[in-house]
């Protein structure tokens, strides 16, 4: 496990498909997903939410950008992805509907966009 942490840290990249492309966004979105339950289960919903996209930006796109020349513009683009699936995994443990369906939609729109031009 920790050898594909390695791997995926080191090896930055933007997917030059479709199909890649937006079976990353869903990654990382997941990735914020269980970043807040993990997080959240000490710190509660919303600052889980919080501490886990800011940690995830800073920490793992921050180093793959310094440490290994990964593009800024792709490193912000997964991190907002990871920041919607914390608000989508804080909005839906404090039932908070609204938050959730904006997440979403924010996420459609991303992967709309990044889909788009990759075709």
């Amino acid at each position: 496990m920790w050898e594909l942490l390695i791997f995926m840290l080191a090896s930055p990249d933007a997917q030059s498909d479709a199909y890649t492309w937006g079976a990353a966004l869903l990654g990382h979105a997941f990735v914020g997903v269980f970043l807040t339950a993990l997080i959240g289960w000490r710190a509660g919903a919303w600052r889980g939410a919080l501490i886990a996209s800011a940690a995830y930006l800073l920490i793992w796109e921050g180093v793959q950008v310094a440490a290994f020349g990964g593009g800024v513009a792709d490193s912000l683009v997964d991190a907002a992805a990871v920041a919607c699936g914390a608000v989508v995994a804080a909005g839906a443990w404090r039932n908070r509907g609204v938050a959730v369906a904006g997440a979403l939609a924010l996420l459609v729109t991303i992967g709309a966009v990044g889909i788009g031009r990759r075709r």
